[in-house]
């Protein structure tokens, strides 16, 4: 069976290498442990939305200076994912180490989407994209973005571009 194919589809991504980047994108390293991966030694999936996410933590507390757990514990504003995905350029191995980049690809009213680039040396293995809306964790409702999380979204954003 032919599967036919979409007209006016997008091409495939191509991998970035490091120089493709913006200069200011944060970033942090991750080392692939043996609990992370199969019997091959090639890294399960879902454990790269696990890297993605405890990235995002980090970026938030680090780099953006807005503590994360307080957004969601005292403050009570949910950072839930409305879509999440990613493209796999390469495998990663058991014993890898990445370097995740963290880039804000836009900015909305409720929801900003984040872009996480993950590199083995100078070459992409893979990409994430994560669309974030902020809910009342109370009513479990969309809400606005916070101004101080907008700000540091947008200052950082354009701190990177420079």
């Amino acid at each position: 069976m032919t599967i036919p194919s979409v007209k006016g589809a997008a091409a495939s991504p191509t991998p970035l290498t490091l120089s493709d980047l913006q200069p200011g994108l944060w970033s942090t390293r991750v080392v692939f442990r043996h609990g992370q991966c199969d019997p091959a030694g090639i890294v399960y999936t879902p454990k790269f939305f696990d890297v993605f996410n405890q990235a995002i933590e980090q970026w938030f507390c680090e780099r953006l200076g807005v503590d994360y757990y307080e957004v969601l514990g005292p403050r009570r504003i949910g950072l839930g994912y409305a879509a999440a995905s990613a493209t796999f350029f390469t495998p990663c191995m058991m014993g890898d180490e990445i370097e995740v980049f963290v880039d804000v690809g836009r900015v909305g009213t409720k929801s900003y989407t984040l872009v996480l680039h993950a590199f083995k040396g100078d070459g992409e293995a893979l990409r994430g994209q994560f669309v974030t809306v902020t809910t009342s964790l109370a009513a479990h409702q969309s809400i606005p973005i916070p101004e101080d999380i907008r700000k540091a979204l947008v200052v950082y954003s354009e701190t990177a571009r420079r």
